[in-house]
């Protein structure tokens, strides 16, 4: 089972003093992890790299299929994905619990 998420990070390509930033949207998947069981050895979380959309002052551009196939294989963009759905995951728990703790106060 897997998690959707979508990413917005900057890309900065540089040259020769020549600095251009983009920004880069990526929509991934994160599996879950799994322990090992006599049968089955662990499994980590992993990404999943569904779509990637590069976008310059909110008009997108087509870059050439090397560049993103750079960052999907990328394993610190993945590592740097992975960090963004833990925070992600953990932002959502916390506004979850807030919210319970709001609902239990109204009742009372």
């Amino acid at each position: 089972m897997s998690t959707k998420y979508r990413a917005k990070t900057p890309l900065l390509i540089s040259a020769a003093g020549l600095d251009i930033e983009l920004d880069l949207h990526v929509e991934y998947s994160v599996s879950r992890y799994r322990a090992a069981t006599l049968t089955q050895p662990e499994e980590p979380r992993s990404v999943e790299i569904e779509e990637i959309r590069w976008l310059i002052e909110d008009a997108e551009l087509p870059l050439p299929d090397w560049i993103e196939r750079e960052i999907a294989d990328s394993e610190g963009f993945k590592a740097h994905l992975l960090q963004e759905a833990a925070d992600k995951d953990a932002a959502a728990a916390e506004d979850a619990a807030d919210a319970k703790r709001e609902e239990m106060r109204a009742a009372r």
